[in-house]
């Protein structure tokens, strides 16, 4: 299973309006005839969001998309001036059935990868940086009413190298998580291939 840190800026909220009785007469605020019915379908968002990180333990990287500024410029590390890229967004879904679907978006965002894994972005400042590039970034999760839930992810693109030339990097990863908590992998890939060689 990979890792990954998700500052969410999620806020959902479900109001539902209630009368107190069927006899209008009986209430000082009728709703009018002509109000819409409350909607007990899925619930829909759709939100900008800035950057992600994700780190891999057993691999001894870590990498943000979308932060062309240094980490330390994030509000989150204590800065004040961070510069985005990629246009993320953030689309969530909920059911009435508890079902739940968020899907994060990146596209040509910038990309640094890092030597060593650490579940804090904020301590990448004290991280070597092993190169830098522009890429795309998708990470899907689906949770099902059942308890069971998937994780999909897919990042890849074009990185210049720290020490010199070019690499193609990608990563995949499809993870089942059942209703008991037992973890399924069914696909967990990353690769740094050489350009030019």
């Amino acid at each position: 299973m990979r890792c990954a840190y998700l500052a969410l800026p999620l806020a959902l909220a479900t109001l539902f309006a209630c009368q107190p009785t069927d006899d209008p007469s009986a209430s000082g605020d009728p709703v009018p005839p002509s109000a819409p019915a409350p909607s007990f379908g899925a619930t829909a968002l759709k939100i900008p969001f800035n950057f992600f990180f994700v780190f891999d333990p057993d691999r001894g990287y870590s990498a943000t998309f979308g932060l062309v500024s240094p980490v330390s410029d994030a509000p989150e590390c204590g800065g004040s001036q961070p510069v985005y890229d990629g246009g993320g967004t953030e689309q969530i879904v909920e059911t009435p059935s508890g079902a739940f679907h968020l899907r994060d978006d990146l596209h040509q965002a910038t990309i640094v990868l890092y030597e060593g894994a650490t579940p804090d972005a904020c301590e990448l400042t004290a991280h070597p940086v092993l190169a830098r590039g522009r890429g795309n970034l998708h990470w899907t999760v689906k949770a099902l009413g059942n308890g069971s839930s998937t994780l999909q992810a897919t990042f890849g693109g074009i990185l210049e190298l720290a020490a010199g030339g070019r690499v193609r990097m990608l990563g995949v990863g499809n993870v089942r998580f059942d209703e008991l908590g037992n973890v399924i992998v069914h696909e967990d890939h990353f690769e740094l291939k050489p350009i030019g060689k």
